[in-house]
């Protein structure tokens, strides 16, 4: 009987060694590409990240930038989307390369916002290239916007060559872009949160062109092959030497979810990634309350001069933060200001949030999220006598407290 127990006991230990790795390494997602991150953007998590700093070539992706600075032009009032362009011959040369994306365009006026759409939609080379020589007057000038703002986003592994994206040959300038999914995340951010009506733009599954209907480079878009519940954008980018690459942005369920993955070995294999971290960040992570609207906290704030010395504090709202499916919930951490009476209710007195853990991380420029937290209850000023009882026991505490750091022998001889 005992023989047959160990081997029992011997079986269910084996199949423990062999099964709770796997079960541990299935709730990843499996990622082939030399780059990736994944964001909530509600939150500012960080969900997922692989070789996030490695400098790597973003193809078309580039053109983030370049519409991203067309953008602010236009916020700027130095252009308009009405504003017409001819594009020049260095942008009508790229309408001749078989091999690269292109519309392509005539020696014709086209104004901003068709570019715009071109260069984001088709990923357009010609049409970013003419926005590029419409904000800067050339390309040239352009690159060094590119890379200023880069500096100024915190883009530290990032340099750009051209605003196309393409390789130096086929861009006719030296050097190559240069990038990586951290930075690619902070400029995709960047883009997302000051102008998020970009979206409705790279959600089109096609632009049209001198007449001429386009389809959208992005797959996973409605209406397409590899269409993906909730996808809205953002670009595409390929080169032979940057690999298939993809910024990928969805919603669902009132959550905002962003991806960057660079360097896949092959069409299909960007999107397969794509769609693996997003099942990802929808379906292994909860957005997972910690604190109720109007939930009385733990802590209490110090109320100088009240006669209570101490106030109930309640949230304004709920908090709520993503958590992976079997981790555990995080501890908030309160910053509580100190009170002076006569203390009303909901009077602001600190916030609560989430610091960033082995379980909760928030991509670098992010802060975390945080709720105000507000006084439960009214405190009056206290009476003099009891302000002035408080202030002789004080006063006793502290000789207490002095004498008890004296030794016996200082004691004796101060007698």
């Amino acid at each position: 009987m005992k023989a047959r127990s160990m081997i029992v006991l011997l079986v269910v230990l084996l199949l423990v060694s062999t099964i709770s790795p796997f079960a541990a390494e299935a709730s990843s997602p499996s990622v082939k590409a030399s780059g990736a991150m994944l964001v909530d953007v509600t939150t500012g998590q960080v969900l997922y990240s692989k070789n996030e700093n490695s400098m790597l070539q973003p193809a078309s992706i580039t053109k983030l930038m370049t519409a991203f600075l067309t953008r602010e032009a236009i916020e700027e009032g130095k252009l308009s989307w009405k504003k017409e362009i001819t594009p020049s011959d260095h942008a009508l040369a790229l309408t001749r390369k078989p091999g690269l994306a292109r519309i392509p365009l005539l020696n014709k006026p086209y104004t901003i916002k068709e570019l715009y759409d071109a260069a984001l939609i088709r990923s357009a080379n010609e049409a970013a290239v003419t926005l590029a020589e419409a904000v800067s007057g050339s390309e040239e000038s352009f690159v060094q916007k590119m890379n200023q703002r880069a500096d100024e986003l915190g883009m530290t592994q990032t340099t750009f060559a051209n605003a196309s994206g393409l390789d130096s040959v086929s861009a006719g300038l030296p050097g190559e872009n240069l990038t990586s999914a951290k930075d690619l995340m902070k400029l995709a951010l960047a883009f997302l949160t000051t102008y998020p009506e970009v979206l409705d733009v790279t959600k089109r599954a096609y632009v049209d062109v001198d007449g001429v209907r386009f389809e959208a480079t992005n797959r996973m878009l409605a209406g397409r092959d590899l269409a993906y519940p909730g996808m809205i954008g953002f670009k595409t980018g390929t080169t032979n030497e940057a690999g298939y690459c993809l910024v990928g942005v969805s919603t669902r369920s009132g959550r905002t979810i962003l991806s960057v993955v660079l360097g896949a070995e092959t069409n299909e294999g960007r999107y397969t990634a794509t769609k693996a971290l997003h099942d990802y960040a929808y379906e292994d992570f909860v957005m997972t309350p910690v604190l109720r609207a109007g939930e009385i906290i733990s802590q209490t704030a110090f109320v100088s001069q009240g006669e209570k010395e101490q106030a109930q504090i309640r949230t304004t709202t709920a908090f709520e933060v993503l958590v992976e499916k079997g981790q555990e919930v995080p501890k908030p951490e309160f910053d509580l200001v100190e009170l002076e009476a006569p203390v009303t209710t909901d009077m602001q007195v600190g916030t609560v949030t989430i610091e960033p853990s082995d379980t909760v991380r928030y991509l670098e420029g992010e802060h975390p999220p945080k709720v105000q937290l507000v006084t439960a209850e009214s405190i009056e000023t206290a009476s003099f006598l009891t302000r002035l009882t408080r202030a002789f026991m004080d006063f006793m505490d502290s000789v207490r407290l002095a004498l008890g750091k004296i030794s016996l022998v200082d004691r004796v001889e101060m007698l």
